[in-house]
């Protein structure tokens, strides 16, 4: 058996560049004055959020495209 290392995806680019960031993220956030980190972490909750919200939202319009086009086994152009 020949073993291939697992392909880079974007997720898991996105997930070794955030464990690459964090050390330097949480010492800016130490160095910060209280309130500024305050607001620093209030703003990435939300971005945070935002992201569960489109996720959730993709989530929901993929289930309602794949309903509206299961059993549509027609080709490309082929209309019945």
């Amino acid at each position: 058996m020949v073993y291939a290392p697992p392909r880079r995806t974007v997720l898991s680019a996105a997930i070794a560049s955030k464990r690459s960031g964090t050390r330097a993220y949480q010492a800016a956030l130490d160095a910060l004055p209280p309130h500024h980190a305050a607001a620093v972490r209030e703003y990435v909750a939300a971005l945070h959020a935002e992201a569960a919200a489109r996720r959730a939202e993709t989530t929901r319009l993929q289930a309602a495209l794949d309903a509206r086009t299961r059993g549509n086994h027609h080709r490309e152009g082929e209309r019945s």
